[in-house]
């Protein structure tokens, strides 16, 4: 048994010290248009300081979007109790809701940095639904809390949740284009697979 140990030992040595072939392949990359970015602060989350807050480490920063993911996630949750009680508790659902939004967009501050997210976010290209989206979102808050009118309450919250579609249609890759694309993609994977079921 131990010769057979020694003559294992030997093989493996002789194995190690031969040089193994090395293959090298290069895979080409694919450069999707709708999914590469330009701007360089698109990626900021790969720089280990933020230019506003260069003392949080890169794990402080994913805490602190967890944090806030889960906090918005608990508002927006939260808020849905209120909607069969909408007549009755609206600035209840806006207030929850509207905090709930903030969180969200804290987190992807904390994500890819303070500076650069709102550098993006105000950009020309999105200026207009960046502001029409925080002047909404103030507007609920100030309704609900200082002015206390429920219909204003409602109505801010609306312009809010419209403003909030069209900023998330800003900000995925190709925008409407890329949207219809996967869409389409959705509806024909859908019809195809519809089509085998029997019915």
């Amino acid at each position: 048994m131990s010769n057979l140990k020694s003559d294992l030992d030997e093989y493996l040595l002789l194995q190690s010290d031969q040089k193994k072939p090395s293959f090298n392949v290069k895979l080409p990359q694919l450069k999707v248009p709708f999914f590469s970015s330009s701007d360089p602060e698109a990626n900021s989350f790969l720089k280990d300081s933020d230019s506003c807050f260069p003392k949080l480490s890169r794990l402080q920063r994913i805490v602190g979007f967890v944090a806030c993911l889960g906090m918005g996630a608990l508002c927006m949750t939260l808020s849905t109790f209120y909607i069969p009680f909408l007549i009755l508790k609206a600035r209840k659902f806006a207030l929850l809701y509207t905090l709930g939004s903030l969180f969200f967009i804290l987190s992807f501050c904390f994500l890819s940095g303070f500076g650069s997210f709102l550098k993006q976010m105000f950009s020309k290209p999105r200026l207009l639904t960046s502001l029409s989206y925080s002047s909404c979102l103030i507007l609920t808050l100030y309704c609900a809390l200082v002015a206390k009118s429920t219909a204003f309450t409602v109505l801010f919250a609306v312009a809010q949740i419209i403003a909030l579609l069209f900023m998330v249609l800003g900000t995925v890759p190709g925008g409407a284009t890329g949207l219809k694309f996967f869409g389409q993609l959705f509806k024909n994977t859908v019809s195809a697979s519809t089509s085998v079921l029997p019915v």
